[in-house]
């Protein structure tokens, strides 16, 4: 992502499009099945050991494991305060569509980068564009062509014209391994960059990555990630460093699990022949392993919180909101209709109508949850996407 910040002299945009680009991996692994269904929490609250909080809330379509939106925020003089929003359009098959990244301005969510996905036979195509005064700009291209057990990710950069192979990667599959081949161009042929082999366990979980580079005419050792499974999540984490004949233990890490989510992180450094505390990024994983995000930290502990009693059900045999996404106004369409209540999705009531129309004008960007009612006392809910 180096040429990114260079070329566009934005970090802020070079992260997001790397957290987009970071998707590549579980795209490829899910393709092939590894990552299944996990029990994902809805709202995750991590804090370092200064007493810095951030906080994810998730939330799901019918495929539980595909997340449609994800809304971070910070923890900011005793406020909670947005700070990012991504969101997910996906087709009837349950494959993703859109993928929309906002940053908070203050007032409203402000687009800054999107991903458009197309789909053919064994083939899949990813589109990256940024947001710049006004319109939407060409940034990256990723093909994925799959082929028995090998799929290809040959990634393109828009010159402003046209587009540019920039690097190609290589997955190839084994039984209980995954190798990775970094390429990119030069002089008009791939130069070999990095190889990354993943060992995994019979049930699809990793178990090691070591990361080769390519110097001069052979591939020689960099690092080693080893994950120490208990249950099917990793009890612990140790990186290793090549020193040119054999590995340094550099950094270890050390979880505690509650319901297969990681509940405190611990890191630690080699220094003198002993672990020390060390402050660095410390890999958070839930639902057992099937997702996980990086928190800088020497300590980090995180609580879950499930949105109790909000949860999308069908009591009431049909229900109808429109236009979806909602701008102003929405309309509510149920048999023997009582009333409406809009919340937000940690269980906020911050709406109650009960006409079957409702202004949402006031509300800012994002996903809410609509409940609807009969009077039978049955109840409806259902996501809301305010635009």
């Amino acid at each position: 992502m180096a040429i990114l910040v260079m070329a566009f002299a934005n970090v802020g945009l070079a992260q997001s499009v790397a957290k987009l680009k970071n998707h590549e991996l579980k795209t490829v692994m899910r393709h092939y099945g590894l990552r299944g269904e996990g029990d994902l929490p809805e709202t995750a609250i991590w804090t370092t050991v200064d007493g810095y909080q951030q906080k994810r809330i998730y939330m799901y379509d019918e495929y539980d494991y595909y997340l449609t939106e994800v809304l971070e925020q910070n923890l900011l003089d005793g406020n909670w305060v947005n700070r990012e929003q991504v969101t997910y359009e996906y087709d009837f098959d349950g494959r993703v569509l859109e993928c929309y990244d906002y940053a908070w301005n203050g007032d409203d969510w402000e687009a800054i980068a999107w991903a458009s996905y197309s789909y053919e036979e064994d083939k899949m195509e990813i589109v990256y564009q940024y947001w710049d005064e006004g319109a939407w700009v060409n940034l990256l291209k990723e093909v994925y062509n799959y082929n028995d057990n090998v799929t290809t990710v040959l990634i393109w950069i828009w010159n402003g014209n046209n587009w540019s192979s920039d690097e190609l990667h290589t997955y190839t599959f084994g039984d209980t391994s995954i190798e990775v081949l970094m390429q990119y161009m030069q002089g008009g042929a791939w130069q070999n960059e990095e190889k990354d082999t993943y060992t995994l366990d019979f049930d699809g979980h990793v178990e090691e990555i070591l990361v080769q580079g390519w110097v001069g005419t052979n591939w020689v050792n960099d690092t080693r990630t080893t994950y120490n499974l208990e249950g099917g999540v990793f009890a612990s984490k140790f990186i290793a460093d090549w020193n040119g004949s054999g590995w340094d233990n550099a950094y270890m890490f050390r979880y505690i699990y509650e319901d297969g989510n990681a509940t405190r992180g611990e890191c630690y450094q080699m220094s003198g022949g002993e672990w020390c505390p060390a402050d660095e990024e410390i890999e958070m994983a839930y639902g057992y392993s099937t997702n996980s995000v990086y928190f800088a930290g020497k300590e980090v502990d995180m609580v879950y919180v499930d949105v109790t009693g909000l949860k999308e059900d069908s009591q009431i045999a049909c229900i109808k909101v429109y236009p979806v996404p909602a701008e102003n106004e929405i309309f509510i369409q149920a048999e023997d209709f009582q009333k409406a209540e809009i919340y937000s999705v940690t269980g906020q009531k911050l709406m109650e109508s009960q006409l079957e129309n409702m202004n949402v004008g006031t509300l800012p960007s994002g996903v809410y949850l609509l409940k609807v009612y009969d009077r039978s006392g049955n109840a409806a809910t259902q996501k809301l996407m305010v635009k």
